[in-house]
């Protein structure tokens, strides 16, 4: 019998993952897991922790007052400042780690996840 490579099993156990998330019904606009989608992007644990910080510090911002545009630009904005391919996130994806992070770890953030969803339904931008 052989025996797998690390790289091998690496896969297989992110795939295998991905997997059950897609069981447990995760999608983009309903994520169930931060650090399945770090995963998907190559997001450093580091920087997964900094963007938790970030959005708690966002969670205070009077959100009534902007678009739905310019609230996932503002994330993006502080996401790309730890982790520069957050620069090239569409707007899906942004939406995607509020999305997750308001529903496990800012419940502040929650309601405006909602809201943003509904916009954006919408519009077709989750599309």
């Amino acid at each position: 019998m052989c025996e797998l490579e690390l790289e091998d099993k690496l896969q297989l156990l992110k795939e295998g993952l991905a997997e059950l998330a897609t069981e447990i019904g995760d999608t983009q606009i309903n994520p169930k897991s931060l650090n399945l989608l770090c995963l998907d992007f190559d997001v450093p644990v580091n920087v997964r922790d900094s963007w938790i910080l970030e959005f708690r510090k966002l969670s205070d911002i009077e959100y009534e007052k902007y678009s739905s545009k310019e609230i996932i630009s503002t994330f993006r904005n502080k996401m790309q400042e730890r982790f520069d391919p957050a620069k090239y996130f569409s707007d899906l994806i942004v939406f995607s780690f509020i999305r997750v992070i308001s529903k496990n770890l800012v419940k502040e953030l929650y309601p405006l996840s909602c809201l943003l969803e509904i916009e954006f339904s919408l519009t077709s931008d989750l599309n």
